[in-house]
């Protein structure tokens, strides 16, 4: 069945697929096949596996575990949020594919990845964007609070989508990317939701793509401060 790099492009959490097709077999013997490599590692179990398209493949779950041994935290984590905003992130699962893996390479770095998902609720948050998940993890790890993310307020009639709320602290943080935020009308958009959400008390943060890889740490402590106040 493909696995690996070849599983997490297969189930769109990869923009690219790896030059070779990654397979997990079964048994050591066999003859090399150009193009296929081929991965020697516990076999799936039967829940670790699923039929898509007549393609046997490993399931999310599992294959994380398997990128967890061969790619970094940055990939990892951005890995795991793609999943998340696919809806594929399925906790218990995870969870039951590192028990089966114990002694293999990277599953504390996947729990560290993880961390950022796992709620009291045990429901995964609601990441939309790559930019999301990206920041999502930074503000956490700051140890601020847990936001509330894609939020639906209504304001004045109006319905509005935030992306990460601090309801109590009436605090709003806008992840502004390039593909949806720098168009005229997205401009004009974003000034005339701010406009709203300012007048029903909130404080609106945004930040942009470049703040966040240029000055990171000045764009998180200027979040944090607009937490203390109040």
């Amino acid at each position: 069945m493909i696995s690996h790099g070849t599983a997490a492009a297969f189930h769109g959490l990869w923009d690219k697929w790896p030059v070779l097709i990654d397979v997990t077999v079964p048994v050591e013997a066999g003859r090399k096949i150009d193009g296929i490599r081929c991965r020697r590692c516990r076999y799936p179990q039967p829940k670790e596996v699923e039929v898509r398209n007549g393609v046997a493949c490993t399931t999310v779950a599992r294959t994380l575990v398997d990128l967890a041994g061969m790619v970094g935290l940055k990939t990892l984590r951005k890995t795991v949020g793609r999943a998340a905003i696919r809806k594929k992130l399925d906790l218990q699962a995870v969870d039951l594919a590192i028990h089966n893996a114990k002694g293999r390479r990277g599953l504390r770095m996947l729990e560290l990845a993880l961390a950022s998902y796992r709620t009291k609720d045990g429901e995964v948050p609601d990441l939309r964007s790559d930019f999301e998940t990206l920041v999502l993890p930074e503000l956490l790890d700051m140890g601020l609070t847990r936001p509330g993310c894609n939020v639906p307020l209504h304001v004045e009639g109006e319905r509005f989508l935030v992306d990460f709320l601090w309801d109590r602290e009436r605090v709003i943080v806008e992840t502004d990317g390039r593909e949806t935020h720098e168009t005229p009308e997205a401009f004009q958009a974003d000034r005339r939701r701010d406009q709203f959400l300012a007048a029903a008390g909130y404080r609106v943060l945004r930040v942009t793509w470049h703040q966040i890889h240029a000055e990171r740490a000045a764009v998180l402590d200027r979040v944090s401060r607009a937490l203390s106040l109040r």
